[in-house]
């Protein structure tokens, strides 16, 4: 009988014991849920402020602009500036209707992006994408719809200068003109790269030529192939022939200093003996194309060289410009007009001064 009491008292002290343990598990288990909870909305509390605050600066930048992405253009010449402040010297100087990146803006001024740096160009200067001229809608549809197809109507040639064989044979330097020069000349050579300038102008040439058909012009070419043979003099004919709105001829510079560098663009003088009823629009044309440039490839701007010994110019009746994209006698910018990224750049550039040119008819 003892040993049945003694069996009993032990089954019940088992029993007891699971119960006890049940119980202690249940409650660690709340204990441990309730934590992890706790934990969970402590974090999601702690991201949601995070979030908040990351928002709230990004919002201005350390200088205090209201930091924005964003296209606005240039509606009137205008310096752009390494600082906001009149105080400095300009970087550069554009002209009117050129499409620049804006990143931030305050009271006065609005901060660019150029390649990559950042400028300032005062806001009375440039308006925002978009922005129409009255309040209605359709006047921001009709200017949409002009900005999308800016050059039609309009015909451009464009000179990729050079040949892949010089043609020594002379011509004279404009009509009537007693002075002759030779027909073609050879051109640089690239002095670190070893690119010939003839192959560099017809990369960069083609390149302009899809920016401007993308943009609604009709583009004539005088030259898609290096195997050519057209003097400087028949090339500004063929544009003639065509009555084209504008003639553009790209063509690399090179100089004796190494360091030299930039872009510059040519045109005759205003008492040229050949052209200088058209001289007001190759300045024009010239400035706009120079601006359009530097600005999308922060190049240096050796500004519009104007002379009367160029043949390609002499002979022309209709508005032309001579663009020098760069030196490729300076090691690291003959380095960059290989590349394509550059060149697309350059072209983007010229469009755009083309675009200004016309805008401001």
């Amino acid at each position: 009988m003892k040993k049945v009491y003694r069996t009993l008292l032990v089954c019940m002290m088992i029993i007891l014991s699971v119960f006890v343990l049940a119980a202690c598990g249940k409650k660690d288990a709340g204990k441990k849920t309730t934590t992890e909870s706790s934990t969970e909305a402590s974090e999601d509390v702690a991201s949601t402020e995070d979030t908040t605050e990351a928002t709230t600066e990004a919002q201005v930048d350390e200088e205090g602009f209201t930091i924005v992405n964003d296209k606005v253009t240039t509606t009137d010449y205008v310096n752009v500036r390494t600082a906001p402040s009149t105080d400095g010297d300009p970087a550069m100087q554009l002209a009117d209707g050129v499409e620049l990146d804006r990143i931030g803006y305050n009271d006065e001024w609005s901060k660019v992006s150029i390649t990559g740096e950042t400028y300032y160009v005062y806001s009375e200067f440039v308006k925002a994408e978009g922005a129409a001229s009255s309040g209605d809608d359709s006047s921001t549809e009709e200017s949409t719809q002009e900005t999308s197809n800016v050059g039609e109507g309009k015909l451009i040639c464009i000179d990729a200068g050079h040949q892949a064989t010089p043609n020594t044979d002379t011509e004279p330097v404009g009509p009537g003109a007693e002075d002759k020069k030779a027909k073609v000349s050879a051109g640089n050579t690239g002095v670190t790269t070893g690119t010939e300038e003839y192959e560099l102008n017809l990369e960069v040439a083609l390149k302009l030529q899809s920016a401007l058909e993308a943009r609604g012009y009709t583009v004539k070419m005088i030259r898609t192939s290096n195997d050519v043979d057209i003097s400087n003099a028949a090339r500004a004919e063929l544009a003639n022939s065509e009555n084209a709105d504008a003639f553009i001829r790209i063509h690399a510079n090179g100089s004796t200093d190494t360091n030299a560098s930039g872009v510059m663009t040519v045109c005759q003088t205003k008492d040229n003996p050949y052209n200088a009823d058209i001289y007001d629009s190759c300045k024009r044309l010239s400035a706009n194309v120079l601006s359009g440039m530097a600005a999308a490839t922060g190049a240096n701007s050796e500004g519009v060289w104007e002379t009367d010994s160029m043949s390609g110019i002499n002979w022309c009746k209709v508005p032309v410009t001579i663009v020098e994209i760069g030196y490729m006698t300076n090691s690291e910018e003959d380095q960059k007009l290989v590349t394509s990224d550059y060149q697309n750049l350059l072209a983007k550039g010229i469009a755009d001064g083309i675009d200004a040119y016309f805008a401001g008819e």
